[in-house]
């Protein structure tokens, strides 16, 4: 009993949560697509739990999180990059979800406050028909190289975690003179989704995404390819986890315990996400891992030192 209440009082314990319910706030940074069908497939397993979903990008959230500290509102936070929740760990609850032994330690925080979701891969995307495939760029040194000026589309790393995560993984390989040939280059919008859409309709040659999003493009016939960067692509994950002092807690819990799940995860690669576990599926149309070039990503530098490069890319975009 007393090594039963040492565990209670330190974590959550796996498989407790009782759906009683009620209300469950979802904090969304990914695709509204994506976040449907898994409310969808939630509530066929607890039907009586009523979901409401805001949707909006990682800084958004983030900074509403933080702003909320003292009162939640939100119960989860789903889809966001893994550098994101490391940079606001603490407003994160401890519970280890009932799947928890079905995942690689590495797509789990140490105390259980987030669980690996998807990898979200990123890539440089190329519209086919406005750029002949020998001037393609190979290589993130690539779009620093000045024959690329106007012709780059990327997010604004302070307002999208994608985007970060592109500016850490370039840091993570080069130092700022690349970073400052990209920033010359490119053209920068508030979304990403702006990126994979301007580039699909040909309002610009280039621009860095998630495979996931070149992938669908080209299923629906988009005259899109992907190209995986020669030095590598960073392998990272996003992440979902429980909002410590959310509205509905044990709501939050009883979705933790079943987004975790194969089940969820089989959603995610029918909307071309590559799974953190091992026994999902892979997407459709996307190459094995295996056969991508990539570099061991750093999420706890690229957390640690996010406040440093969002001022400094500031300065960089402001100065141009």
């Amino acid at each position: 009993m007393i090594r039963k209440l040492a565990l209670v009082a330190a974590l959550a314990t796996a498989g407790a949560a009782v759906a009683q319910g009620g209300e469950l706030v979802i904090y969304n940074a990914g695709s509204s697509e994506l976040i449907e069908d898994t409310v969808a497939a939630f509530n066929q397993a607890h039907p009586d739990i009523r979901v409401t979903v805001v949707s909006a990008g990682v800084g958004q959230h983030t900074t509403r999180i933080e702003a909320e500290a003292s009162n939640p509102r939100g119960d989860i936070f789903f889809g966001a990059s893994v550098e994101s929740f490391e940079a606001i760990i603490h407003l994160f609850e401890p519970y280890e979800a009932a799947h928890d032994a079905e995942y690689d330690p590495v797509f789990v925080h140490p105390e259980k406050r987030y669980y690996g979701y998807s990898q979200p891969l990123q890539a440089i995307i190329v519209n086919k028909d406005l750029l002949p495939e020998d001037q393609w760029p190979t290589s993130w040194r690539d779009l620093a190289d000045p024959r690329y000026e106007g012709k780059i589309i990327m997010a604004n790393p302070s307002l999208s975690g994608s985007a970060y995560a592109q500016l850490a993984q370039v840091l993570q390989l080069y130092d700022w003179d690349v970073v400052e040939g990209l920033v010359r280059n490119a053209v920068f919008v508030s979304s990403s989704q702006l990126v994979f859409e301007n580039v699909a309709r040909g309002e610009i040659e280039i621009g860095i995404t998630g495979e996931s999003n070149i992938a669908q493009l080209i299923s629906e016939g988009w005259p899109v390819a992907a190209i995986y960067p020669s030095e590598g692509t960073g392998l990272r994950f996003d992440s979902m986890g429980i909002i410590a002092g959310g509205p509905n807690p044990e709501n939050a819990r009883v979705f933790m315990d079943w987004a975790t799940s194969l089940a969820n995860h089989e959603i995610a690669a029918r909307h071309f996400r590559r799974s953190v576990r091992a026994d999902a599926p892979a997407p459709e149309g996307l190459a094995p891992t295996s056969e991508i070039p990539t570099f061991p990503y750093d999420p706890d530098l690229a957390a640690a030192n996010r406040d440093a490069n969002l001022q400094r890319f500031d300065e960089l975009l402001s100065a141009r």
